[in-house]
């Protein structure tokens, strides 16, 4: 009976402990899972500034009204230029989504020249082209998901031209003129640190029409057409580009 009673109290017991004994045990402890962070939203709106240069190839198309050209003699000619080119550019962009739009001016100083063929049977005539100088003002339309951005642009500009023909000693005319025309072109831009961006472009500029007269003669004259294309690399300053914005939650 004893026994009996000895092995039903330690059964108890240990019924009583057990509970305790998992009470003991301390809890699991819980990870919260890393956060992800998100990737930063560009903003390219504000103003900007910038240093740009590169080189230039085009065509100068002169026609002379005098004469038509013959064997011995051509008066009417078309002759290449190229050359280089540095300036400054000035802007300001708006972004809205990906979308980026923009208005933006430059001005380079230019030495993009280029002479014709002689002419006239050996006397020597020859024609002389130079782009001096040149600027724009366009606008742009780009698209932009982060620190890059692609660009299409196109307006007005105008060119500081030289036009001289050069003929026999002491017959030399010199028209130095400046001509508005138009152009068109695209680029890419990139954000390679805050507030700061660099960039190249290819713009067509056609500088329309500029003229010599040679005499009181209207016939007595030579008409140019001048284009170029244009192949620029710069750097851009942006004075109110706050750096990516990133998402709070």
């Amino acid at each position: 009976m004893n026994k009996i009673l000895a092995i039903a109290f330690g059964a108890a017991a240990l019924g009583l402990s057990a509970p305790a004994s998992a009470a003991d045990l301390a809890a699991r402890p819980y990870t919260k899972a890393p956060m992800a962070v998100p990737a930063p939203i560009y903003n390219w709106t504000g103003f900007y500034v910038g240093v740009q240069g590169g080189g230039g190839w085009g065509r100068s198309d002169e026609t002379f009204f005098g004469a038509p050209n013959t064997a011995i003699f051509a008066g009417t000619q078309k002759y290449d230029t190229s050359g280089g080119f540095v300036g400054g550019v000035f802007g300001y962009n708006w972004q809205s989504g990906p979308a980026v739009f923009g208005i933006e001016g430059d001005y380079h100083w230019a030495d993009i020249s280029g002479r014709s063929a002689q002419i006239n049977a050996g006397v020597g005539d020859t024609y002389f082209t130079k782009i001096r100088g040149f600027g724009d003002i366009k606008g742009r339309l780009g698209y932009s998901t982060g620190p890059a951005l692609w660009f299409v642009s196109g307006g007005a500009a105008v060119g500081d031209i030289q036009h001289r023909y050069d003929g026999v000693p002491g017959n030399v005319f010199v028209q130095n003129d400046w001509r508005w025309g138009w152009t068109i072109g695209a680029g890419a831009e990139y954000m390679f640190a805050p507030n700061w961006s660099a960039k190249v472009e290819y713009n067509y500029i056609d500088f329309g029409k500029s003229s010599i007269q040679y005499s009181a003669v209207p016939t007595n004259r030579s008409e140019w057409t001048d284009t170029v294309h244009t192949i620029k690399a710069g750097v851009n300053y942006h004075f109110n580009w706050g750096g990516p914005v990133v998402a709070k939650y």
